[in-house]
């Protein structure tokens, strides 16, 4: 299956939209409910969003190979870090629900 450049770069923009207002609302949200704003979740919302703007940003600048591959790899690594820490905190506290 081929997927055209200008199609995947549009892709970035509704992912980097849809990203941002989500952020947006979730932030709103905690406020208005006097809740914790810098949280496991946003840490990774804030990672994805980076990542995705710097692979938006090679859409339009013509940066190294070896640099994007560091960078896109590294941010890459640091989500799925986020992502089995918020995992292993949900597994944390389901067994000490149970207890």
């Amino acid at each position: 299956m081929y997927f055209s450049p200008e199609f995947l770069q549009n892709t970035l923009y509704v992912v980097a939209v849809l990203l941002i207002a989500f952020m947006i609302g979730v932030t709103i949200y905690k406020t208005k409910n006097n809740l914790k704003i810098f949280d496991k979740p946003l840490i990774l919302s804030f990672v994805v969003l980076l990542n995705t703007l710097y692979s938006i940003l090679t859409g339009f600048v013509d940066l190294p190979y070896e640099l994007n591959a560091v960078v896109t790899g590294g941010l890459t690594l640091i989500t799925f870090g986020y992502i089995i820490v918020i995992i292993w905190d949900f597994h944390k506290e389901n067994v000490n629900q149970k207890k």
